[in-house]
């Protein structure tokens, strides 16, 4: 987590809003999305998602500069979201907070049309509102247009593209072998058919069929199709060292892991140095305690490979 986010959640509780305004205004900006989602982390883990909320309304209403559109503009979709989670009572608010989002995004990106991170968020408020197909592409393309290779805009587009929104499984995986037949080898974003072979596990636990989940990695084709990206990418990925090859890794881990191949996730797991993320080991969970902590999950996973070595010693 980055280490000023905690310095953030005190300014804006404190209504330190210039301060707010100042930190934010001297991050590279690469790094101002991942610090305003640790921020709102860290803002869940305190208080409710209402009232953090209101707080980034205050700072917006008293001085509506882009940095703290950006901060309500995260908000509000994180909090859409969080209501969706609930359910019931709390589809309106659901609703109503991506439309929010949403007039706030056209607002800022009418002062920058080139904020790619703005444009990806335009994709998230698509899918909780349902648009229709053609506009998620329409959405997507206008992002292509300002930054060819967005990881997180692919990402969003994927899980769009998912039968649970706007499209089916076999929308989804097209589109992930096609983008990725499109860049060059060692690209990162060549790592999206395994994101959506992570998405059809994912739509197996929604939908309560627990016998289909782990066995999907020991597919023949989908083991071979995972085989196959790890060794064109665990080179690539490790030279790298950044969030988003670090997230990638630990994909890697878990799905070679999943596709009963120890060896090759005993390699992934090392290059991963420690790093461990949040996805996709939180839903790998067996345990309560796993489920919030997914170092553990990765402890248990290190724990079966070691003893499967130990077991048939070469």
């Amino acid at each position: 987590m980055p280490p000023v986010a905690a310095r953030l959640v005190t300014m804006l509780r404190a209504g330190e809003h210039d301060r707010l305004r100042y930190t934010l205004s001297r991050l590279h900006p690469d790094s101002l999305r991942s610090t305003l989602e640790a921020m709102l982390d860290l803002l869940d883990e305190a208080e409710s998602s209402s009232r953090w909320l209101e707080r980034l309304w205050q700072w917006y209403q008293g001085n509506r500069e882009i940095l703290a559109a950006t901060a309500l503009i995260h908000g509000l979709l994180r909090h859409a979201w969080i209501c969706h989670g609930r359910g019931g009572k709390w589809a309106a608010e659901f609703r109503e907070s991506l439309e929010e989002a949403e007039r706030l995004l056209d607002q800022t990106l009418a002062k920058q049309p080139e904020n790619a991170d703005l444009l990806c968020l335009r994709l998230l408020a698509a899918r909780g509102l349902r648009r229709e197909l053609p506009e998620h592409w329409l959405r997507f393309r206008a992002l292509l247009a300002v930054a060819p290779t967005h990881y997180r805009g692919h990402l969003c587009m994927l899980e769009n593209l998912t039968a649970r929104w706007c499209g089916s499984d076999q929308a989804m995986f097209r589109f992930a072998r096609g983008r990725a037949s499109q860049l060059p080898v060692g690209d990162p974003l060549r790592a999206l058919p395994l994101l959506a072979h992570f998405e059809m596990r994912q739509q197996d636990a929604w939908r309560g069929d627990v016998a289909a989940v782990d066995p999907w990695f020991c597919r023949p084709e989908v083991s071979a199709e995972v085989i196959a990206l790890w060794q064109e990418l665990q080179a690539p990925l490790a030279g790298q060292g950044n969030a988003q090859a670090d997230e990638l890794l630990n994909f890697f881990a878990a799905a070679l892991y999943l596709s009963s191949h120890p060896d090759l996730a005993s390699e992934a797991l090392t290059r991963m140095d420690g790093r461990c993320a949040v996805a996709p080991w939180n839903a790998l969970g067996r345990t309560e305690r796993e489920k919030h902590n997914p170092g553990w999950v990765v402890d248990r996973v290190k724990a079966e490979i070691a003893a499967k070595s130990s077991a048939n010693p070469q």
